[in-house]
């Protein structure tokens, strides 16, 4: 018993390394940022119940504490210690690392059930065939996903140096992200191109994030902002 309760606060430590304080953690910004709690709940409940009354209890509980983890971060939480976690979830410290090793093991989940709730948005048929329409499109999904997603984009990026699965995960976000505007873009604004980076720049979230959050635009202000810029750079390439 003594050697569990080691190994728990040993584990407990290295979840804990680094952690912010809630003073650190910036405004909520985002009024669609439920919709990622919404996404998330609703990929859990996808998940096909264990007739084995032992294995039901163990996928309920692994989804309290992804939607413990979620809702921490969603209220101003950027890095929830082992315990506020477990609290929430309403369970022990055993219990959560007996499911999770540690938190890259919770944000693999995360983002598997963002990436399940969200695909359908960005992969959904376009309604127009012409390219500049598309993008124009594109960009008002991206700033959908950006406000639903946001507090998730910001807790990662600040502890991504130091988690191999979120430095990963951010670079295939960028990569993919990349590709689905080449999919789009005329070869000529390419994101290996000097327009095309203006436009890739123009769409990140991060540009999304200091529109919402420093220049405190509103959702729809924002959205006409990015459109706003990507088509001054189209119009660089008609002229």
């Amino acid at each position: 018993m003594a050697h569990r309760r080691r190994d728990t606060k040993t584990r407990q430590k290295r979840w804990n390394c680094g952690t912010m304080s809630a003073t650190e953690w910036p405004e909520k910004i985002g009024e669609g940022m439920s919709q990622a709690n919404i996404a998330i709940v609703d990929a859990l409940k996808a998940e096909a119940p264990s007739s084995d009354g032992r294995r039901a209890r163990s996928q309920a509980s692994r989804s309290k504490i992804i939607r413990a983890m979620m809702d921490l971060i969603e209220g101003g939480d950027p890095d929830p210690s082992t315990a506020t976690v477990a609290k929430t979830a309403g369970v022990g410290l055993r219990s959560l690392f007996r499911h999770f090793e540690d938190k890259d093991a919770i944000y693999r989940e995360i983002d598997a059930a963002l990436m399940k709730g969200y695909r359908p948005i960005l992969e959904a048929p376009y309604k127009s065939d012409d390219w500049r329409e598309r993008l124009m499109e594109l960009i008002e999904r991206r700033c959908e996903i950006d406000g639903a997603t946001a507090p998730y984009r910001i807790s990662t990026t600040a502890m991504r140096q130091r988690s191999k699965f979120l430095k990963e995960n951010f670079q295939r976000v960028h990569d993919t992200e990349k590709a689905r505007l080449n999919s789009i873009l005329p070869s000529q604004l390419h994101t290996d191109t000097a327009l095309g980076r203006s436009i890739l720049v123009a769409m990140s979230f991060d540009t999304w994030r200091m529109l919402r959050e420093d220049e405190h635009l509103s959702a729809g202000e924002t959205v006409k902002a990015v459109k706003q810029m990507v088509g001054d750079v189209i119009a660089r390439l008609d002229d």
